[in-house]
């Protein structure tokens, strides 16, 4: 597909996206009264997101000692300016943005990103197929494959690649993974049940700010749906789709698409607006 094609359709879905997500916002709001909302548990939820974005920078640099020295404020920079480009663009621009800093090749790196992202999906695939949703067995089976055993798994995911001629691409995503792994990977993966645990806390302190009751396993299932779904879509920041992987997890409780964007508001979106900051800095990529 064109690139111009590509484009056009992802702003297309954004806007469609958009467009839903304001209307049932706004027709949930004739049945919200804004004098019983709390502002406490919207603080908390904001305080619970700076943790887990903190939490996924640390991931980040745990993972990079095996092939970056790129220090810890200077990461947490370039992941702010990730989030504006992923906002404004589109996650894959972000990302080859942030790669040029961290690391000296897109495909390595995006080895290092998809690490980061199972390390945030498998407690919530965990809790999921132990709550009944077994078409979660195959992720979780293949998520711990690649975890456990690298190796064995890339002959068969390298097939495609090879079929069209492009398995230098996989290769180099697989090294990716590999230098993740002789990087402080230990540590990183004791650390990151705590990104999506921060993330569900933020969740269900937004729904409580509603007088709603969100479980904390499907805090932690909603994590994963909204990852899965907002990267899948391909839409600016994930838009739509990250409200709706909540909203699959949280089922059908009042307001839902409300609390839904209220907590991506305070856990992702907001983020953009403040990578625009080391973005427009001059030497952004400066120690």
């Amino acid at each position: 597909m064109r690139p111009n094609l590509r484009r056009a359709l992802s702003l297309a879905l954004t806007l469609i996206l958009a467009v839903f997500l304001f209307f049932r916002i706004s027709k949930e709001a004739e049945a919200i009264e804004l004098s019983k909302v709390e502002p406490f548990y919207l603080l908390a939820a904001f305080l619970f997101g700076v943790l887990a974005y903190l939490c996924y920078t640390v991931i980040w640099y745990l993972l990079l000692r095996g092939s970056s020295s790129v220090g810890f404020l200077k990461l947490l920079r370039l992941n702010l300016m990730n989030s504006y480009l992923s906002m404004t663009l589109n996650s894959a621009v972000g990302n080859m943005v942030k790669a040029k800093y961290a690391m000296d090749d897109w495909w390595m790196s995006l080895g290092i990103i998809s690490m980061v992202t199972v390390f945030e999906i498998l407690p919530g695939t965990v809790i999921g197929v132990f709550t009944g949703n077994y078409h979660l067995i195959p992720a979780l089976v293949v998520l711990l494959w690649a975890l456990v055993h690298e190796d064995s798994l890339y002959p068969l995911v390298a097939i495609p690649f090879r079929l069209v001629k492009r398995e230098g691409w996989i290769h180099r995503f697989y090294l990716g993974w590999k230098k993740a792994k002789k990087g402080r990977f230990v540590e990183a993966l004791l650390i990151s049940p705590l990104q999506p645990f921060f993330l569900s806390l933020a969740l269900i302190s937004t729904a409580r700010a509603f007088e709603v009751h969100v479980p904390l396993w499907k805090g932690l299932l909603s994590v994963t749906y909204s990852t899965v779904i907002g990267g899948a879509l391909g839409t600016p920041g994930g838009i739509g789709g990250n409200e709706l992987g909540v909203v699959m997890a949280i089922g059908s409780v009042p307001a839902g698409t409300t609390i839904a964007f209220t907590y991506k508001l305070l856990t992702q979106y907001i983020y953009a607006v403040v990578g625009i900051i080391p973005f427009y800095r001059i030497g952004v990529g400066e120690e």
